[in-house]
């Protein structure tokens, strides 16, 4: 069904015509592959990921892949109102949008903290889909506490020499470079000083990559060991020891979860469709008080959650973005999905335990498997935990 809601972000007639031309295209050429795949396609085996690139090529040629970014470096040239809708139609068709850390993460930071030379080598070749990114913080002993970073960055010459390990690195057996962040100089005071952004070519020489198989089989994580690895001192971003400021600005790059807020409420029309086709038979979920008691819930979690996303996506485009709500956002749209994909399971019942390649999958198991996905949502870019910390101290000013 087509993408409905209370609230419509962009009564402009030009802005609608954009939303019936991206609907119309997608019908035409987003193949059914993707339409009933849950997963992000950086989270695919490498045969789906490429066919996946190659439909974010067509779309870099419509000019909807990255359409808020200048046209200087393959961008579209849009605001954020005709971001949104883009985004807002692409996610509830299910089309896949690779080289998230590319383009939601690392290419704002360059914007903002890049040098000219690094934005004209990065930009355009992530806007075609060219150079897939990976998100180096993680280490085995830092995850939400990520000033406690050990790996070590040493200046030499035009050069830094990096040592040290990542993990649980998103897309890390898939991405052909990986941003960094390393400490130049040892903890004296704050330990969120001395830490620096870098920007790796993963072919150098002194990296070895091993992947890491998720619940859902796909080893697409992976974690990186860096020996001796020299990176161009031209690949630092920011000042030497400003690291921290330029890592943060990336985790707030992605501020509107409208793709999850579609996605949202794509899974949730898919699910009452369902029921309402069980009226009559043997097994009718709506039957259950309690269960349409919990579809009207999540009709309401949904709506909200698309209102969030909304309101900040406006906030960003009138320049007064709210320091804290993109935390509530990321936030609210973690635990929707997770409460929306358990949901789903309980009222499909045995059939909802079945994977996508399982026969009598239901729903082409995107509820199965999108439960194992949003346990990624509450942890990565900043666990729920860390969301709630945020917006207790710079929304409600709680001492910390």
């Amino acid at each position: 069904m087509p993408l409905t809601s209370i609230v419509r972000f962009g009564d402009d007639p030009e802005i609608q015509e954009l939303r019936r031309s991206v609907r119309e295209w997608l019908a035409d050429n987003l193949t059914d592959e993707f339409r009933r795949s849950a997963a992000n396609p950086d989270y695919l085996p490498r045969d789906a990921h490429e066919r996946a690139v190659a439909f974010c090529k067509e779309l870099h040629e419509q000019g909807w892949f990255v359409p808020h970014w200048p046209a200087l470096y393959g961008g579209g040239g849009r605001g954020v109102v005709e971001q949104v809708v883009i985004r807002e139609e692409l996610a509830y068709a299910g089309a896949p949008l690779v080289n998230t850390n590319g383009v939601n993460m690392l290419a704002p930071v360059l914007f903002t903290y890049g040098t000219t030379e690094q934005k004209e080598e990065h930009l355009p070749a992530i806007a075609r889909s060219e150079r897939m990114w990976a998100q180096g913080y993680s280490e085995p002993e830092a995850g939400s506490d990520l000033a406690a970073l050990r790996m070590t960055a040493r200046r030499d010459g035009d050069y830094y020499i990096l040592d040290g390990q990542k993990t649980w690195t998103s897309n890390g057996v898939l991405a052909d470079w990986i941003f960094v962040l390393a400490r130049t100089s040892p903890v004296a005071g704050k330990r969120q000083d001395g830490i620096s952004f870098f920007l790796v070519d993963l072919a150098s020489e002194g990296i070895t990559r091993r992947p890491i198989r998720s619940m859902t089989g796909y080893p697409t994580f992976a974690e990186e060991f860096f020996d001796g690895v020299r990176v161009p001192a031209a690949n630092l971003v920011g000042a030497e020891g400003d690291g921290w400021r330029v890592g943060k600005a990336l985790l707030n790059a992605e501020r509107s979860n409208i793709t999850r807020a579609a996605q949202a409420q794509r899974y949730l029309d898919e699910l009452i469709e369902w029921c309402r086709a069980q009226r009559g038979a043997a097994h009718d979920p709506l039957a259950d008080q309690a269960n349409r008691i919990a579809l009207a819930h999540a009709v309401e979690r949904v709506e909200v959650g698309r209102a969030l996303s909304y309101r900040v996506a406006y906030q960003q485009a009138a320049g007064t973005l709210d320091a804290a709500l993109p935390s509530l956002s990321k936030l609210y749209h973690s635990e929707l999905t997770a409460e929306l994909r358990a949901l789903g399971a309980q009222i499909l019942g045995p059939a909802g335990e079945l994977m996508p390649a399982d026969p009598g999958a239901v729903l082409h198991g995107h509820f199965s498997e999108g439960l194992l996905l949003s346990l990624l949502h509450s942890i990565g870019g900043g666990t729920s935990e860390i969301q709630r910390d945020l917006i207790a101290t710079v929304a409600l000013g709680m001492p910390r």
